[in-house]
């Protein structure tokens, strides 16, 4: 139906569409508990049977791969690739390959596999296609106007994926907008917020207010904090742009390899992720998220090489193809890096007292800045997540610096380049922007 024909959205349709914000919600809940029950299973295999954590990303991965290949199809990847992807086509019917209730149901069972696979991999990527493929399929059932149908719902199924997964709503309104539209359309700015408000409010029902990783206590930066700003940036400025480049390079080789080769292949890349995680003593397999609370939170350290590792694992885990985000890894890796960082710096007199706290966040924001390519998001997703206001003008500083470095190494962000191979788009200006 026509914008002309109808321009507003009734209160039985909204209610509708505040239904779908809340499954959305749900789903995020679900994976955060099974996020959480997988870490409990890796605490009980570490202390009882270590040989079978380091087996488990080669099974997970060739289990996950078969089923993705053989029922799942469109499922590979994190997710945000296909929903950015979604957004460029013009036809409903290729819009509809990409988030249909098929792709949704594989995710949510890929997804939940690779989560106590033990691969180094998040939450939001799934839940933002998830989230996408829920809000998509009210179309269905309400006549929207033209640009809901064709951008606002898609955006607002992907914002409150992000917003939910971390209880960061702002942070996913903002990630709507710098990456995943990479334009602003003030239109659907009102479904963007209700959906995401919604999701987040059914996953506050469950957990209760809180900060993802904990209330960081943390001082306003001295000089002493804002003389490593642009060292550390343009340390993770570098870091994050090569990471990125290497995967868009090889993720197109890897794809089709995995199509001629579902069992061999997985099977290698988790091997190596399992080699990985025993020559770190379990710490680079799952999420991320508790060793980075534990280092933020508690204080606890970590080795110098655990962001390496961790990365290194991640680039396996997204070269796999399996179902699985990118926040929750990058961020882990970034704080072991400011550790490392922090313990440098620390061998100076005169910047002995730099708080360790505000140096790992300068580096969660710049690294995650560098390889994602969004350093409001960066900024935001830190503070929301944290509660750490002290830190906002630094990490800003930081990000921007490493997000600026990144760019001149990888001149396309890791969603939009992957995006493109995806669905065969030649160059990222095709992607339509809005007005």
């Amino acid at each position: 139906m026509s914008d002309r024909v109808q321009k507003r959205i009734s209160p039985l349709d909204w209610l509708v569409v505040l239904i779908a914000a809340g499954i959305v919600g749900l789903v995020a809940y679900y994976f955060a508990y099974m996020g959480r029950a997988s870490e409990g299973m890796h605490d009980v295999l570490i202390e009882n049977y270590a040989w079978v954590l380091y087996l488990l990303p080669a099974i997970g991965l060739t289990i996950i791969t078969l089923l993705r290949v053989t029922l799942f199809l469109g499922t590979e990847g994190t997710g945000i690739p296909q929903t950015i992807a979604a957004l460029g086509v013009k036809k409903e019917i290729d819009r509809t390959k990409m988030l249909s209730m098929r792709i949704l149901v594989g995710k949510i069972i890929l997804t939940t596999f690779g989560l106590f696979s033990g691969a180094s991999m998040g939450r939001e990527g799934p839940t933002v296609q998830a989230g996408a493929c829920i809000m998509f399929y009210c179309r269905k059932i309400i006549a929207f106007p033209q640009h809901i149908v064709q951008r606002g719902l898609i955006l607002a199924g992907g914002a409150a994926g992000i917003a939910a997964a971390f209880n960061a709503p702002i942070a996913g309104i903002v990630f709507s907008i710098e990456e995943i539209s990479r334009s602003f359309d003030k239109r659907n700015l009102g479904i963007i917020i209700c959906v995401v408000m919604a999701a987040c409010l059914v996953c506050i029902g469950f957990y209760g207010d809180y900060w993802f990783y904990g209330e960081v206590e943390s001082p306003m930066a001295t000089w002493q904090e804002w003389i490593f700003v642009p060292l550390i940036a343009s340390a993770m400025g570098l870091g994050g742009g090569l990471f990125s480049l290497f995967i868009i390079s090889v993720y197109p080789k890897i794809s089709k390899m995995m199509l001629r080769r579902p069992i061999v292949l997985p099977m290698s890349i988790g091997l190596l992720i399992g080699f990985i995680g025993w020559l770190s003593a379990g710490q680079t397999l799952g999420t991320g998220f508790v060793e980075t609370q534990n280092m933020l939170i508690h204080g606890e350290e970590m080795n110098w090489y655990y962001g390496l590792l961790r990365m290194t694992a991640t680039a396996l885990t997204l070269l796999s193809g399996i179902p699985g985000g990118l926040f929750d890894p990058t961020l882990s890796a970034g704080a072991g890096f400011g550790q490392w960082f922090t313990s440098v710096v620390h061998n100076f007199d005169w910047a002995s007292t730099v708080d360790a706290n505000l140096i790992m966040m300068i580096a969660m924001a710049c690294f995650f800045a560098a390889v994602v390519q969004s350093p409001i998001t960066a900024v935001v997703i830190m503070v929301e997540m944290t509660d750490a206001l002290h830190a906002t003008l630094p990490m800003f500083v930081g990000a921007l610096i490493a997000y600026m470095i990144s760019t001149r190494i990888c001149t396309s962000s890791i969603y939009v380049s992957l995006a493109n191979d995806y669905f065969n788009v030649s160059d990222s200006k095709e992607l339509p922007r809005e007005a």
